[in-house]
């Protein structure tokens, strides 16, 4: 069901169109019909005009009903189902600790002990304490502004699920999506798709936990209305569980 509203989605803008084309069609053929009703002399001219206009008006209806399924699929359905797939958690069973029986003792036995002399303790001297240096944080070399990652950083160690940060806001703004590939692989594969352009502000969540541990390459792809868009933000990345 998520792939389908995600196709239809991504090909809204072609899928309105050829309603749109096809409403016109028809009732310009319903026009015509109806005209040609008007001029027939024959009652089987006039019949079939009739048929004509009837189904024309039956198919603009259709195509009408097509477009404005194909209009909500894309502003309201499939933005919720990628929010609702976001805010999925996986239930936490709770560990019940059965106490351990503690064992009785009896009493204890009392034995002389000497008392020590006190030995004067030396002064202990102190020893300077290193303080280690932050490493420092390399954002990702990316030339567009508005198709950017502020994190994560390069070479970030992630785990669990990871709050994907930066702009996706381009001219004529369509989508953006994340896609990731191992190192050393050549091959993308897309991870989420988004359709609410977004300033320096938070991306998404990407949850880690079903990959393999390793090191990645994960990139940001904001897409313009007409398909294009500028070069991907890439920054890799170190999965540790």
């Amino acid at each position: 069901m998520t792939t389908l509203v995600e196709l239809v989605s991504e090909y809204s803008v072609w899928l309105i169109g050829a309603c749109v084309l096809g409403v016109l069609f028809y009732i310009g053929r319903a026009i015509a019909a109806h005209r040609e009703k008007s001029r027939a002399i024959f009652t089987l001219e006039k019949e079939a005009a009739a048929s004509i206009r009837l189904r024309s008006i039956g198919m603009a209806f259709v195509l009408s009903i097509l477009a404005v399924a194909f209009y909500f699929t894309d502003t309201y359905l499939e933005p919720t189902l990628v929010l609702e797939t976001e805010n999925e958690t996986t239930p936490t069973v709770p560990l019940v600790l059965e106490p351990t029986p503690t064992p009785t003792l009896g009493p204890p036995t009392l034995t002389p002990t000497r008392r020590p002399t006190r030995t004067p303790r030396p002064t202990p001297t102190p020893e300077a304490t290193l303080t280690p240096t932050p490493q420092p944080v390399v954002l990702p070399d990316c030339p567009n502004p508005q198709a950017r990652l502020t994190y994560p950083t390069v070479n970030a160690v992630l785990k669990g699920a990871v709050q994907i940060k930066g702009s996706a806001s381009i001219e004529n703004f369509d989508y953006y999506k994340f896609e990731l590939r191992p190192a050393g692989a050549t091959e993308w594969s897309t991870l989420q798709i988004f359709r609410q352009p977004v300033t320096d502000g938070s991306l998404g969540v990407w949850d880690t936990s079903p990959l393999p541990a390793g090191a990645y390459i994960f990139r940001l792809v904001v897409v313009d209305i007409t398909g294009n868009y500028p070069l991907p933000c890439e920054v890799p990345v170190t999965i540790e569980h």
